[in-house]
């Protein structure tokens, strides 16, 4: 087994060649909330009974089931007697479960990404902070900005703890503030995903200070982004990480 991150475009000339594979095979669309489930219950006619034996075993290894949790969007899978074999996980979730035989069915996998999305990103990491709003891989609203927090404190005694307390003030101030840019740069626009990154220990402390988080838990992807710095170079290079899609070859 091997594993390759595909951009939308490279994604695109993948799935162009599948079909030009075999016919005989077999396409499974699994949705965010039904995998592996769907997978483990999969039931085919006799002809195609050692591909579902094969997938569902795919579907136990280890790295798929950790990058599925990470990426919560669902599978795609194109499974043959000869040949390659892929799971796909795709870079936005897939809504229905199908399963369809012969030609590979790639088609329910276009429509997730050709869909329009609007997209919410929120970088943050201790003293920086990145917000941003893509609306069909278009930039159309962001916000960039800093926040003074002290470095941990070496010395000892009263003064080390005198010093810890501004520090998490500071850091809750910090988070407050950016609660309240998020509420600014997002609140004319409905996303259909909000992606974070940054240090992953802020998240659940910023959507405790984010009324508009709050109410868009639903919203926020399991994914967190690889940010080191959050800034406007940053905010512009987290849509290839968003829109890139993960394919397994058995």
């Amino acid at each position: 087994m091997q594993s390759r991150f595909f951009t939308k475009a490279g994604l695109h000339r993948f799935l162009s060649s599948l079909e030009t594979s075999v016919e005989d095979s077999v396409t499974v669309y699994i949705a965010s909330n039904s995998f592996p489930d769907y997978a483990n219950a999969l039931s085919l006619v006799p002809e195609y009974n050692e591909c579902a034996v094969e997938i569902k075993e795919a579907v136990k290894t280890e790295a798929v089931i950790s990058s599925a949790e990470k990426y919560g969007t669902g599978a795609a899978i194109f499974w043959n007697g000869i040949g390659d074999k892929h799971i796909v996980l795709p870079s936005f979730p897939i809504v229905e479960n199908k399963v369809l035989v012969g030609r590979p069915d790639i088609s329910a996998l276009y429509e997730v990404l050709e869909r329009r999305y609007v997209i919410g990103v929120v970088l943050v990491a201790w003293g920086s902070y990145a917000l941003g709003v893509f609306d069909a891989g278009n930039l159309v609203a962001y916000k960039v900005g800093t926040g003074y927090i002290h470095k941990k404190h070496k010395k000892g005694g009263r003064s080390q703890k005198r010093f810890a307390r501004r520090t998490e003030e500071q850091k809750k101030d910090f988070l407050r503030r950016v609660g309240n840019r998020i509420e600014e740069r997002f609140g004319n626009f409905a996303p259909d995903h909000i992606f974070f990154g940054g240090n992953r220990l802020i998240l659940n402390p910023l959507i405790q200070e984010s009324k508009y988080l709050q109410a868009k838990a639903g919203k926020i992807s399991s994914r967190i982004l690889d940010v080191r710095y959050a800034d406007r170079e940053a905010l512009a290079g987290s849509l290839v990480e968003i829109t890139r899609s993960l394919v397994f070859t058995f």
